[in-house]
C-alpha cells in the first residue's frame, strides 16, 4: 500500500511538472506576441480591412491586430479622443484628413519610413505637425470635377478635349441641349457646393501663390475685403451662373438626390455633372455598358492657357496615422502592417481591388477598369492638379456656405449677396 501510495506520489509531481513547464512555454509563447488595434473610420470597408489584416498575420505570425469597435450611430474621432484620454489610444487610427490636425501631437512621426518617397507628388502639409514630420501615411486619392458623359458629347458634336474656358463650356452646353439631351444637373447638397465646388476657387488660387495652403486660408481670414474682387471666386461664380442657367432642374433645384445626379448623368439624360470619382459605381450601375465618361476641369477664365483651366482637383482623403503612447514593438508592428500595405501584393490588391482606392503610391500598379480612376491618373501623370483643399475649411463652412450657395442655386439671394456672405463668412471665421 505504501508502495502504491508513493509510486502515484511520484506520477502526480511529474505531472504537475509537466503541466508546469507547458505554462512556461506557453507564457515565453505569449509573451512574444505583439497586440496592435486599428480605428477605422471608413466603416464600409470593415471586411475587406479584416481580410487583409488575417493575410498579414499569417505571414507574421507574432503580430495580433484586432479592429477597435465603435457605435455605427456614433463618431470615430469622438471614440478615438475617448481612448486617448484613457491612455488606451489604438495603435492605428484610419482617420479624415480634416481631424489629422487636432491629435497631430498623439501621432508618431513616420518621416523615415521608406514609403514616403513613394508617394506621388509628396506629401501634403495636412499630413504633418508643427515640425514639419510626416504623422500620417496616405491611404487613397480622390478627385473632383465636371464629369462628362462621351457618349452624349459625341453625339451632340463635343469634342471635350478642346474646352479650356468657360466660353467653350457654355458652347458645348449648347450643343448638348440642341441635340435633344439637357445639358448639366447640379448636385444640391451643402457639401458638394461649399466644401469642393467653391473650393476650387481656393485652390486655383493657392497653385497661383507662394504659400501653403494653411497659409493660404489665415490669409484669407485677416484680408477677407479682398474676396470681393477675387479673380478665382469671381471666375467660379461666373460658371456657376452658366451651369444654373442650363441646368435640367433649373426651375427646381432641390428636387434630385445625389443619387439622382449620378443616374442621369449615366444613362445619358444629361451631358455634364460636378462631382467625384467616388460616384463611378453608381454612374456605371446605370450606364447601360457604356464605360465612356470623363473629367473636365472647372473653368474659372476666358484664358485657355491658365493651369487653372487645365487642372482638377486632386488629393489624399484617408490616411493612418500610428499612436506615439505605444510601446516599441507594438510601433514597430504597425509600420510593419504599413510596409506591407505598400509593397506586399496583398496589401496592394486590398488597397487597389478590394477597395477601389486610388493609391497614393507610385509602385503600385492600377487598374483599367474604372473611367474615372483613369482620368485621376491621368491628370495626375500629367501634373495636371490643384490641391483638394476642404480638408482645411472650418467646420461651419459646409453649414454657412453650403447654405448660402443653396440660395443662390434656388435664385433666393444676388451674386452680390452671395459674395458679401462669403466675405463676412472668412472675416469672422
Amino acid at each position: 500500500m505504501k508502495k502504491k501510495l508513493f509510486s502515484l506520489g511520484i506520477a502526480c509531481a511529474v505531472s504537475v511538472l509537466a503541466l508546469s513547464g507547458c505554462k512556461s512555454k506557453n507564457a515565453a509563447n505569449e509573451n512574444n506576441i505583439v497586440n496592435i488595434s486599428i480605428l477605422n473610420s471608413k466603416t464600409e470597408i470593415n471586411e475587406v480591412l479584416e481580410d487583409v489584416m488575417n493575410d498579414f498575420m499569417q505571414e507574421n505570425k507574432d503580430i495580433i491586430i484586432k479592429l477597435v469597435k465603435f457605435s455605427n450611430t456614433g463618431n470615430y474621432a469622438d471614440r478615438l479622443t475617448g481612448l486617448i484620454a484613457v491612455d488606451n489610444a489604438p495603435t492605428l487610427s484610419l482617420m479624415d484628413v480634416a481631424d489629422i490636425k487636432n491629435y497631430k501631437d498623439n501621432f508618431l512621426s513616420l518621416s523615415d519610413e521608406k514609403w514616403v518617397d513613394e508617394v506621388v507628388g509628396g506629401i501634403s502639409d495636412i499630413a504633418k505637425n508643427d515640425k514639419g514630420e510626416v504623422i500620417a501615411f496616405p491611404l487613397s486619392t480622390e478627385g473632383t470635377g465636371i464629369i462628362y458623359n462621351k457618349k452624349v458629347l459625341s453625339d451632340a458634336g463635343v469634342n471635350p478635349d478642346i474646352i479650356k474656358t468657360i466660353k467653350d463650356l457654355e458652347d458645348a452646353f449648347k450643343k448638348v441641349k440642341a441635340s435633344g439631351k439637357d445639358a448639366i444637373i447640379i448636385a444640391n447638397e451643402d457639401w458638394a457646393l461649399a466644401n469642393h465646388f467653391l473650393a476650387t476657387a481656393y485652390a486655383a488660387d493657392i497653385d497661383d501663390s507662394s504659400v501653403d495652403a494653411t497659409a493660404y486660408f489665415e490669409g484669407l481670414k485677416s484680408s477677407s475685403d479682398a474676396i470681393p474682387a477675387n479673380k478665382k471666386i469671381n471666375g467660379l461664380i461666373d460658371v456657376f451662373d452658366i451651369m444654373k442657367k442650363y441646368n435640367i432642374y433649373a426651375d427646381k433645384p432641390f428636387l434630385p438626390s445625389y443619387d439622382t445626379c449620378s443616374k442621369l448623368l449615366g444613362s445619358g439624360k444629361v451631358g455634364f455633372w460636378y462631382g467625384g470619382n467616388w460616384a463611378s459605381g453608381n454612374i456605371l450601375a446605370n450606364s447601360n455598358g457604356n464605360s465612356e465618361f470623363g473629367f473636365l476641369p472647372v473653368p474659372m477664365s476666358n484664358n485657355a492657357s491658365d493651369k487653372m483651366n487645365r487642372s482638377i482637383a486632386i488629393g489624399i482623403t484617408k490616411y493612418f496615422s500610428i499612436s506615439s503612447s505605444a510601446s516599441e514593438k507594438q510601433i514597430e508592428a504597425a509600420k510593419r502592417f504599413l510596409d506591407y500595405l505598400v509593397y506586399h501584393k496583398n496589401g496592394n490588391k486590398f488597397l487597389v481591388e478590394d477597395c477601389g482606392m486610388i493609391p497614393a503610391f507610385s509602385n503600385m500598379e492600377i487598374p483599367k477598369t474604372d473611367p474615372l480612376v483613369n482620368e485621376i491618373v491621368k491628370y495626375r501623370e500629367a501634373d495636371q492638379t490643384i490641391e483638394l483643399v476642404n480638408a482645411y475649411l472650418p467646420k461651419n463652412n459646409q453649414k454657412e456656405l453650403g447654405g448660402a450657395l443653396r440660395q443662390y442655386l434656388n435664385n433666393e439671394i444676388t451674386r452680390e449677396q452671395l459674395i458679401r456672405i462669403i466675405k463676412n463668412f472668412w472675416k469672422n471665421s
